[in-house]
Order: structure tokens, then sequence, then C-alpha cells
């Protein structure tokens, strides 16, 4: 089985993922104000129905930040793995070059 690597192709997957976590990271700074509340009143039922949305909402901006560094982390093992495939390429290169085959 032989397995082709195109460089070109993985880094730009790395900087689709790179792009798509900028854009989550964007996202989500402009919702962050929508999802928090502030309490009606200073009844109990408006403080506890403000402090339940706004526990959800931390729920959410943890799961977004979660996600953010997902995707830059899978990002960057993309970019370290070409960077392997292409020095084991060129490891090969010189061998086989050394050789004389």
């Amino acid at each position: 089985m032989i397995v082709a690597v195109v460089p070109e192709v993985v880094l730009a997957a790395a900087a689709e993922l790179d792009a798509l976590a900028a854009r989550l990271e964007a996202t989500a700074g402009l919702s962050g104000p929508l999802t928090h509340v502030a309490p009606a009143g200073t009844e109990e039922v408006s403080v506890l129905s403000a402090s339940y949305f706004n526990r959800a909402a931390a729920t959410h901006d943890t799961a977004i930040a979660k996600t953010i560094a997902e995707l830059h982390f899978a990002a960057n093992t993309l970019r370290m793995n070409v960077a392997g495939y292409v020095g084991q390429d060129l490891t090969n290169a010189v061998s086989v070059a050394a050789s004389g085959v």
C-alpha cells in the first residue's frame, strides 16, 4: 500500500482549521454579552433565573473554548505530521541518491 501525502493539501487543511477556530472565537466574543444576563429584578425568582441562564452560558463558554483549542491542536498536529513526512522523504531521497539506485 502506498500513501501519498501532498504537503500543500495538508497545510491548506490546517489553515482551514485555524480559520474555523478564528471565526468561532470571533463569534463567541460577540455572543458572550448576549448569553450572560442580569437579573430582571431583585426578587428571588429573577435572581435564580439569571443565575440559571448564566450557569448555562458558562458551560457554553467552556465548550467553545475547548473546541477552539482542539481545532488549533488539530491544525498544529497536521503541520507537524506533514513536516515529518517531508523530512522522511528528504532522508529517503538522500539515501537512494547515495546508494546509486
